[in-house]
């Protein structure tokens, strides 16, 4: 028999709908400069935030949610992807020190 939770249980979960208050995105860095306009960047990140403009990457205006995955950051073959904030919950959820955001290992 499945076990439902409880609406005062439901209401303690972090909702997405309300960014800035429960829940903080991701943010990446990207130079310009190194940037080739590869898209390498583009198929690997998992959230789709990221986009092509004027054969540059960017973080999508519209919602970027970004995870903080870091994979669009390992893939770059010319590293002009840095990764400046994870994701942050901010209601029920805890975290163990994280430390600043190092970039995850090459693939």
């Amino acid at each position: 028999m499945p076990e439902y939770m409880k609406l005062k249980d439901r209401l303690k979960i972090e909702s997405f709908r309300r960014l800035g208050q429960d829940v903080v995105l991701g943010v990446v860095a990207i130079d310009p400069d190194k940037c080739t306009g590869c898209g390498l960047c583009i198929r690997a990140c998992a959230a789709g935030s990221l986009e092509l403009n004027q054969k540059k990457a960017r973080m999508t205006e519209v919602l970027p949610a970004c995870m903080s995955c870091g994979d669009c950051v390992a893939i770059c073959p010319e590293s002009a992807i840095e990764l400046k904030q994870f994701i942050q919950m901010k209601r029920y959820f805890r975290y163990l020190d994280r430390g600043k955001p190092e970039p995850p290992r090459k693939f």
